[in-house]
């Protein structure tokens, strides 16, 4: 008989975000399920038995891999194990493509695999066809959160549900009242009002990765300095990943007075007026709250070339990918520079005409990213795969 266990696997802290309700709903309608797997804090507030915690295991670029490579291995073995000594029914497989494929492909060699279930898709929409195929072979249903991948799916033959994103439900429930957030100083707490009169408030997002941060956060911070020069009640706070040190962000603002730390980056994004976001779903996290925004991404030269060689895409960040034009604008690599950054986010704190075409473009993706309840549509699918065997 198969074990009532169910494998959960996750690699990023966007992942245990999106994962932890799953498992929530499926605990809710079986009680007796249990879970093992990686994920973060609210995995395994979620009753998630961890075998490696996602701060292990993420991954910003191809010259990072060696780092993190023999505790992936480490980590594949002791999945592999415990699904043939235990007959795991089910495996749901949640975004971390890289690690979540390979995985996948040995699961189908075993004698007796479990169904797979494979939660926020690859981006095969970047990385060209050939992901697809392997997709086809190995996953028993695709759930997707992103409107053109069921297309894409379907047309390629992958049993696939558009559950609709996540980030739907997540930003319901949004706290009304914004946390008490760490200045950039270490000896005192402050609470900064949400504008001034000569803009309003900007929010920098640099990423939730450490390498992320250091290349995207002073450069920001230069662009904000800019800002302020013409826009002299201009506040400018920083969103701080959870799965980061805070001492990082601190070494970074070092003694600027007019920088506050937000330990939450989602109410920070909701009390802002404009933004400037490191490439990812906080994008569309900005555009579901309606924040004006400018998009950043820059990596090392050698991971940017060896993207270049294989993503097919002319824009990067989801909220234009959603929309299906350039709504926001994008700065990568070269173009990403305090001038530029400061020039394209000044009419959007000072323009209520250039903010509103935003904001205009923003119903559209609203409108494509569905109706909410995804983890309740991803916990269906899963009772019905764990009928099937």
């Amino acid at each position: 008989m198969p074990s009532d266990e169910i494998l959960v696997v996750t690699g990023e802290a966007s992942g245990d975000l999106h994962a932890a309700p799953v498992v929530e709903e499926l605990t809710e309608r079986v009680p007796g399920l249990t879970f093992f797997g990686t994920g973060g804090r609210l995995m395994m507030a979620a009753g998630v038995e961890l075998l490696a915690d996602v701060d292990q295991l993420a991954v910003i670029g191809f010259s990072d891999i060696p780092r993190v490579l023999p505790r992936v291995l480490h980590l594949r073995r002791s999945i592999l194990k415990r699904i043939r000594e235990r007959r795991i029914p089910l495996a749901i497989l949640v975004d971390y493509p890289g690690f979540n494929l390979n995985l996948a492909r040995a699961l189908k060699r075993l004698p007796d695999p479990p169904k797979i279930l494979y939660y926020i898709a690859p981006q095969v929409w970047a990385w060209g066809p050939r992901r697809i195929e392997t997709i086809r072979r190995l996953v028993d249903m695709m759930a997707v959160v992103l409107p053109f991948e069921a297309d894409l799916f379907r047309a390629a033959g992958v049993p696939v549900t558009f559950v609709g994103h996540p980030l739907i439900d997540e930003l319901n429930v949004l706290p009304q009242v914004s946390p008490t957030i760490l200045s950039g100083r270490l000896d005192r707490i402050v609470q900064p009002a949400k504008g001034g009169s000569n803009g309003g408030g900007l929010a920098l997002l640099p990423g939730s990765r450490r390498k992320e941060v250091t290349r995207h956060l002073p450069v920001m911070l230069r662009a904000a300095e800019l800002l302020r020069a013409r826009l002299r009640e201009l506040t400018v706070a920083v969103g701080c990943a959870p799965n980061l040190d805070e001492r990082l962000y601190r070494s970074l603002v070092g003694d600027i007075r007019w920088v506050t730390l937000w330990k939450d980056s989602r109410a920070l994004l909701a009390s802002a007026t404009a933004a400037a976001i490191c490439s990812g779903t906080a994008t569309l996290e900005a555009a579901l709250l309606g924040v004006p925004q400018v998009v950043v991404y820059r990596t090392s030269r050698l991971n940017y070339h060896l993207i270049k060689r294989f993503i097919r895409l002319s824009r990067i960040a989801l909220v234009n990918l959603v929309a299906g034009e350039e709504l926001v604008v994008e700065l990568l690599q070269r173009d990403l520079k305090a001038e530029r950054l400061a020039e394209e986010l000044e009419p959007l704190l000072t323009s209520n005409r250039a903010a509103e075409d935003m904001k205009t473009g923003y119903e559209k993706v609203r409108t494509l990213l569905g109706e909410g309840g995804a983890a309740r549509k991803v916990a269906g699918i899963a009772m019905e795969l764990l009928a099937e065997k």
